[in-house]
């Protein structure tokens, strides 16, 4: 009888646990912060945010980049959000650029283990972002759909900053706190990055409907290594 009883007991304890680990795989499913298979998929969280975005336009591009004299000499497959990039040359831009032109740029085009289906949408004096992350090569164990909408303001010529107006991931908005650290923590790496640009000056960076305007210079030659889990452009 004890040795029954215990069986039971033992039993019971297995299905509890079981049942509290379905709950919270579902539960972390459904916030979109943790891919569980097929739970993911079925609340929609394992892909970010339709945006209503305009098609990349392959043939725009490449017809801004002949006019500009833009070179791109590294493999296709390193033009990514997880390469490191270098840059060199200067050409003056002063343009109105569309959606569909900048999301054909290739880092757009090119997934990575960290991220994938990047896209971008442009508002008068505002824009929204989405992707997929996974942030294990960060050294953060979350993965799923991140969302914001942001502004941004030029400060000097290689220099801008960001106002990050929403920030979601999956379907939890980041609390203002943790949203002003991660505001700081951007432009902290945008000062610098954007610092280290041989050929870039910013005069113009302003948001229109669908389009970006932009004057100032732009580098002519693109170079980017293999991408890096847990790397920055």
């Amino acid at each position: 009888m004890v040795g029954g009883h215990w069986v039971r007991a033992l039993v019971r304890l297995v299905v509890v646990l079981a049942v509290l680990a379905a709950l919270v795989g579902g539960a972390a499913a459904w916030m979109g912060v943790l891919q569980v298979p097929v739970l993911s998929a079925s609340f929609g969280m394992d892909h970010p945010r339709d945006l209503g975005s305009a098609q990349p336009d392959e043939a725009a591009y490449a017809s801004f980049s002949s006019r500009l004299g833009v070179k791109l000499p590294s493999p296709a497959a390193n033009y990514s959000f997880s390469s490191r990039h270098e840059f060199s040359g200067s050409v003056a831009v002063n343009e109105t650029i569309s959606e569909s032109t900048v999301l054909a740029i290739r880092e757009f085009q090119t997934d990575t283990p960290g991220f994938r289906d990047v896209s971008i949408r442009f508002h008068h004096g505002s824009a929204e972002a989405a992707a997929f992350i996974d942030l294990a090569p960060y050294g953060y164990p979350l993965s799923g759909p991140v969302y914001t909408s942001f502004r941004v303001a030029v400060a000097g010529p290689k220099r801008v900053t960001v106002t990050l107006d929403a920030l979601d991931f999956g379907r939890l908005g980041v609390p203002g706190d943790i949203r002003a650290r991660a505001e700081d923590a951007l432009n902290g790496y945008l000062a610098t990055r954007l610092a280290q640009i041989d050929g870039l000056e910013i005069t113009t960076l302003a948001f229109r409907e669908s389009a970006v305007t932009f004057a100032g210079s732009l580098p002519t030659t693109y170079q980017a290594s293999p991408p890096q889990p847990g790397a920055m452009p």
